[in-house]
């Protein structure tokens, strides 16, 4: 489950798409996102997981050996809290440029390992908060130069951030946010 605010956020970046849009929720969960996109008139949305915990209708697919829907199929891409759970992230943004349509719009959530409680455990540590054994099986930090080879980043925004051990809510933004929301496009 991902961040407070996370599914709203997302949401928000594909106001604009028409409700008829074909959209894919990779690692759908227990299908957060899509209900959300139900709720909001969204018709058209395909959705997958490694094992289905949600309706009992999402196409099992493991994300590390590729994406097997059709090339071209998507207006609009979803991973929210995907990535960090892959072992070849490379691979994955390669599936999902392949399947997203010419203008289509790829948005992907992933912890916030450029904030301030990150950046000093990680000079203490070697690690990262959300990244040490047992801890939800996050085993790849995304680092944000690893998007421009498949896609153009068009709007970055991060959720309210907590300070870690107390869950005290923070302020937001790169420095404390808690979790980077990216909104890409499709690279030619």
């Amino acid at each position: 489950m991902a961040y407070p605010n996370t599914y709203e956020t997302v949401l928000s970046l594909i106001d604009g798409l028409p409700r008829d849009a074909a959209i894919a929720d990779l690692g759908c969960g227990k299908g957060f996102t899509v209900e959300m996109l139900r709720s909001r008139g969204f018709t058209n949305i395909s959705y997958c997981d490694i094992k289905d915990r949600f309706d009992g209708k999402a196409r099992l697919m493991d994300l590390n050996k590729g994406i097997t829907y059709a090339s071209g199929s998507f207006d609009a891409v979803l991973a929210v809290e995907i990535i960090e759970h892959l072992e070849n992230k490379y691979l994955f943004f390669r599936e999902v440029k392949r399947i997203l349509k010419p203008n289509g719009v790829f948005i992907f959530t992933t912890p916030n390992i450029a904030n301030v409680f990150n950046r000093v455990l990680y000079l203490f540590r070697g690690r990262f908060i959300e990244f040490h054994k047992g801890y939800k099986d996050h085993i790849n930090p995304f680092f944000p130069w690893q998007v421009p080879d498949y896609f153009s980043v068009e709007k970055v925004t991060y959720n309210r951030g907590f300070i870690p051990i107390i869950r005290m809510p923070f302020f937001n933004g790169k420095l404390f946010g808690q979790c980077a929301i990216y909104k890409c496009g499709k690279k030619k």
